[in-house]
């Protein structure tokens, strides 16, 4: 039986090679149509739709609390008979829950580590513990060019920096002398994929001279001026600016702050975290101009106490105040959102002598967890009315952020 050859010509297979093609083509007409997929997707058509926050931003999170003061009260009540040490643990033990979920977080860190005998106002000298349990208790950064970074000289302004190293605690704002300021000042910091510049200044250091070698950060626009280039220099995504300004106990910004904050934005900063007044002062969005195109910065003017024996009205208390760095991944365009307050009261327990750090959403509605005397309540009450009343701004518009 012969066996037959199935012989096509040139043409017929050129004719045949097309059908097929076009099967396949259609094939995969059909299934971009049924899958949803763009033939030819144009992503830069995506920067006018409008955007999912949780699905079009990568976010670094921020939460900055103001002064870590340390009153020989504080002291006092940290000793701890059962180690011979001191233990400020319960301090910070209700606080723990406002660091979740966030990347960087600074403290005022106004005190130094100037030794034994240990001192409180007017020149502070605080054990060295001190700064680790402000680490245990979620701070990653500290800042310390305040008016009592020189207290104890050359032996507080090292005696700090080495605690600060020695606990592997980030920092700026003073420096041993100008070789290291130049190596690590501006700070940047590269995490999440963002780049982040860092500075720090203070109004004074209550007139006590810096000691040879050491710097400390002083406002002057001049040399500001300088670092802001410098820190501009490094293209961070932001730039933030710690300072301590500003007047003791006034509700309000002043004047002088108000003139150093134009300047830095116009310099090219992104947020001002303000500390120093020892009360709380308004949050506010600053509209500006910045290389002749409108910006706008958000300002902190004024944090409050963190922790501190001044038990006078709006002094006994303070907040934290939480932002994110968001970066849209469409346009790579970073913007300052998610700003939250949060406030809380220092509680002074009398018997034994205790100090608790107390989140008022926390606590205002609680009557069980400490036995507070009928004065004691009436003054935590007066400091959530006032911190609320004073901080619902139409400048800014920040809402609360209640814990649970």
């Amino acid at each position: 039986m012969r066996k037959l050859k199935l012989i096509l010509s040139p043409t017929s297979m050129r004719i045949t090679g097309f059908i097929l093609g076009g099967i396949l083509f259609i094939t995969f007409l059909i299934l971009i149509i049924f899958s949803g997929v763009p033939s030819n997707p144009d992503h830069s058509k995506y920067d006018n739709w409008p955007l999912v926050v949780n699905d079009s931003f990568e976010r670094y999170t921020v939460i900055a609390a103001g002064d870590a003061m340390a009153h020989m009260q504080q002291a006092v009540s940290a000793w701890d008979t059962s180690c011979n040490c001191y233990n400020y643990s319960e301090v910070y033990k209700y606080i723990h829950s406002i660091f979740k979920n966030t990347d960087l977080s600074f403290i005022n860190f106004e005190t130094s580590n100037g030794g034994f005998p240990y001192k409180g106002f007017p020149r502070f000298s605080s054990p060295d513990t001190i700064a680790w349990f402000l680490k245990s208790a979620g701070f990653n950064f500290f800042v310390n060019a305040n008016n009592h970074s020189n207290d104890n000289g050359s032996k507080g302004i090292n005696g700090t920096l080495n605690v600060f190293d020695r606990n592997n605690i980030r920092h700026t704002g003073v420096f041993r002398d100008t070789a290291e300021r130049e190596k690590t000042y501006p700070y940047i910091i590269r995490e999440k994929g963002f780049k982040i510049s860092i500075l720090n200044y203070t109004y004074s250091t209550n007139g006590i001279n810096t000691p040879a070698p050491a710097i400390v950060n002083i406002i002057d626009t001049i040399q500001m001026k300088k670092d802001m280039r410098s820190a501009l220099d490094s293209m961070p995504d932001v730039v933030l600016v710690l300072m301590h300004w500003g007047s003791e106990y006034q509700r309000e910004a002043g004047h002088d702050q108000k003139v150093i904050a134009d300047f830095l934005f116009r310099n090219g900063a992104d947020v001002i975290i303000g500390s120093h007044p020892h009360v709380i002062q308004p949050i506010e969005f600053y509209k500006f101009n910045y290389l002749g195109k409108p910006k706008t910065g958000l300002v902190i003017w004024s944090l409050g106490n963190f922790v501190a024996h001044q038990r006078r009205r709006y002094a006994n208390g303070g907040i934290f105040v939480r932002f994110d760095i968001a970066r849209n991944i469409y346009t790579g365009k970073i913007k300052i959102d998610n700003v939250y307050y949060i406030p809380f009261w220092l509680y002074k327990q009398p018997n034994p002598l205790k100090f608790y750090v107390l989140p008022v959403s926390l606590f205002e509605h609680d009557s069980t967890t400490f036995n507070m005397h009928d004065t004691d309540r009436t003054v935590f009450n007066t400091f959530i009315t006032d911190t609320r009343l004073h901080l619902a701004r139409d400048t800014a518009n920040i809402k609360e952020l209640f814990l649970k």
